[in-house]
């Protein structure tokens, strides 16, 4: 298994020769960066979403939706992945896609895929406000700063993932607006789709809950999320302005519209645990 090899000090070095996950024969061994901020022995949610998005396969079709549940905690063990085929008419067709441990289901996906065909839209229809547009785009190629000192351990947040402001005169009162840069292949080896890096991106939606409730104080998992594009995303970055909603009762919802390189692309929502957290001050 892979172990995050960079000396100390030395966090904000660009990340090379590493993945998300190794492939052993048909299993896939999680590395080190794919571990989540809340329990060591548990996946992020946004490796265990690029990992279902890396396996949708509907050549000559546009994912337009990815629906990600989570099952419970994806535990960090090797595991496998099974892909059913296509299945559906000449303009849509459905996919699904489980992750296993030990043979039983810990996440499962869904896709819907819609056939691609050249369409003359009126002047204008494509045209969309971009909070993003026009601005420089900051240096995504190395991770988070202080992520592994927040969490204490190395993890997805630590070598994976660089998340970076967008300028706040450009953001919505009560939102949170993030450049974002997957750093790491999904498996080793193997090219990545671009609606892996989109899935693993958006679940960054919750930093926007982050903003209502201290996550030194607050746990807020997601239990599913839930990705719609309008397109196959473009370029290296995915952008999302993001807004958190909670509730007294335990739950809450995390919400995005979703930009890349050539203007908006989506949205993606997730539904939330929200819990205190136990023996926090």
């Amino acid at each position: 298994m892979t172990t995050d090899s960079r000396a100390a000090g030395t966090e904000d070095a660009p990340v090379t020769g590493a993945a998300l996950f190794e492939r052993d024969g048909s299993r896939l061994v999680p590395t080190d960066h794919a571990r989540g901020p809340w329990r060591p022995d548990a996946l992020h949610g946004g490796a265990v979403a690029a990992v279902l998005a890396n396996a949708v396969d509907v050549p000559e079709r546009t994912p337009t939706r990815l629906t990600i549940d989570m099952l419970g905690p994806v535990p960090h063990v090797p595991l496998t992945v099974r892909v059913t085929r296509p299945e559906g008419g000449r303009r849509v067709v459905r996919q699904e896609i489980t992750l296993l441990a030990d043979g039983t289901p810990v996440a499962r996906a869904s896709c819907v895929a819609v056939r691609k065909s050249d369409v003359e839209l009126p002047e204008g229809a494509t045209d969309h406000p971009n909070p993003f547009g026009g601005v420089p785009v900051p240096e995504l190629t190395t991770p988070t700063p202080g992520a592994r000192e927040a969490v204490g351990y190395d993890c997805f947040d630590s070598g994976a993932i660089r998340v970076r402001r967008l300028d706040a005169d450009r953001v919505p009162a009560g939102s949170a607006g993030l450049w974002i840069g997957l750093l790491l292949p999904v498996v080793a080896g193997e090219p990545m789709p671009p609606i892996a890096r989109v899935a693993a991106a958006a679940d960054y939606s919750s930093t926007a809950t982050n903003m209502r409730l201290d996550q030194r104080k607050w746990s807020f998992m997601n239990t599913e999320l839930t990705v719609h594009l309008s397109r196959e995303p473009a370029g290296d970055w995915v952008g999302l302005m993001a807004a958190g909603v909670v509730q007294p009762v335990g739950a809450g919802l995390s919400v995005s519209t979703i930009y890349d390189a050539a203007g908006r692309l989506g949205q993606s929502a997730q539904a939330l645990v929200i819990e205190a957290r136990k023996n926090r001050t």
